[in-house]
């Protein structure tokens, strides 16, 4: 993998217009993911009925992301603790008041969320397949 950048390897299925932003944050940072970080999102994948996981390359710790049949991106796990989910306008504020934090390195629509919860992991378990689950209805909503 030396000399190339993740945008690279990057399956061509998922350079489509609903992917812009998050393929836009891909082409500037070429993210890695943690095994830790990535492994929670692929847990969160595999409880919902339809989501699909991909990375790019597992060996170098390359992003995660959860997608839907159609390919659209819906969730990325990125760095040591990234991981955000692309939610409707209408649960933003919602997602806000729950822990999550902006992520507009990544677009507009993208909420942050702490993959672990030390003081109560099965709240924060929760949470983040709530916000796992919404970001999969919003994106199948709009296939």
């Amino acid at each position: 993998m030396a000399g190339k950048f993740l945008i690279d390897l990057t399956d061509a299925r998922f350079l489509i217009a609903s992917n812009d932003d998050v393929m836009a944050f891909v082409r500037r940072t070429s993210p890695s993911a943690h095994s830790d970080v990535g492994s929670v999102l692929l847990s969160l994948g595999k409880q919902i009925v339809g989501s699909h996981a991909y990375c790019p390359s597992y060996r170098s710790m390359a992003y995660v992301v959860l997608h839907t049949e159609s390919s659209r991106i819906f969730a990325i796990a990125f760095g040591q603790r990234g991981l955000a989910f692309r939610l409707a306008t209408r649960t933003i504020a919602e997602a806000l008041a729950d822990g999550g934090t902006p992520a507009p390195e990544i677009g507009s629509d993208w909420v942050s969320f702490p993959p672990w919860s030390p003081k109560d992991p099965a709240a924060g378990n929760a949470r983040l397949a709530r916000w796992s689950a919404a970001a999969f209805q919003n994106a199948a909503s709009i296939d």
